[in-house]
């Protein structure tokens, strides 16, 4: 087992080796040494006024779903790079 590297983790992936979490309460994403539990790299989900509720990683992309509360709905999937740079947005409601 590893510590969570924020309080309060609603979602998390794995990719490109890494672990990838995101903390609801934040708003900050992280990039975690498996082996470790080291953070690699973080930084703040900018561009929405969601709540991150998961993530996922993918296609050297990570996939940060959002919502809005208490019922999480109006939701969108905003896309950063493993850099952290953000890449975009889409919408998850149906």
């Amino acid at each position: 087992t590893i510590d969570a590297p924020d309080t309060n983790i609603s979602g998390l992936g794995f990719g490109n080796g890494s672990l990838w979490a995101v903390d609801g309460t934040t708003e900050y994403a992280y990039e975690v040494d498996p082996q470790t539990g080291a953070v690699i790299n973080s930084w703040y989900i900018e561009n929405t006024t969601r709540v991150p509720t998961g993530c996922t990683f993918a296609n050297n992309t990570l996939y940060i779903a959002c919502g809005t509360t208490p019922d999480i709905t109006l939701a969108y999937c905003y896309k950063y790079t493993s850099a952290g740079v953000y890449s975009g947005m889409f919408s998850l409601d149906c």
